[in-house]
């Protein structure tokens, strides 16, 4: 085979392996957030459709992830005064007791949901993984990693998807 072919074969091969890897760790899954089986901390089962008519923002994360911690802790400081109207939602896999002791030890005013499977059987290869979901609990917006919440152009953009 001629090395021009090979070359080229390669480069194929390469772009294809890149765009799979970029696909699953930086584009977010569509979620039915109805379909997930979640729990509150005292492991009562939440039926996602009762948030409706609220906007939200819906973050997957863990306590051990340090983009995590610091998009939380950037949406506490805004929370009172710009996302009064806003619930934030924390969703994680780790067990109920972990979860309970992250959200004290931060004294986060969020509310968070215990996943009732792992992030991977859902698609989640990446975290913080974030949604906007409007009032009709349609998703607005999807993003991977850190949202600086603290930014008032960010947050304003976001703000309005969730009309």
């Amino acid at each position: 085979m001629n090395r021009k072919y090979i070359f080229i074969l390669v480069l194929i091969i390469a772009s294809l392996i890149g765009y799979y890897f970029y696909k699953k760790y930086n584009v977010p899954p569509s979620i039915n957030f109805a379909g997930l089986e979640l729990y509150n901390l005292q492991s009562q089962k939440i039926n996602f459709n009762d948030f409706k008519g609220k906007k939200m923002l819906v973050s997957f994360g863990a306590s051990w992830c340090g983009n995590c911690i610091d998009e939380l802790n950037s949406l506490k400081k805004i929370k009172e005064k710009s996302l009064s109207d806003v619930e934030i939602i924390c969703i994680s896999d780790e067990d109920i007791e972990t979860i309970a002791a992250w959200k004290e030890r931060k004294q986060y005013p969020f509310t968070f949901l215990k996943l009732n499977t792992n992030f991977n059987a859902i698609h989640i290869f990446s975290i913080p993984t974030s949604y906007i979901v409007n009032t009709k609990l349609e998703v607005t917006n999807e993003t991977v990693g850190f949202i600086d919440w603290e930014d008032e152009s960010t947050r304003e953009h976001l703000k309005k998807l969730m009309e």
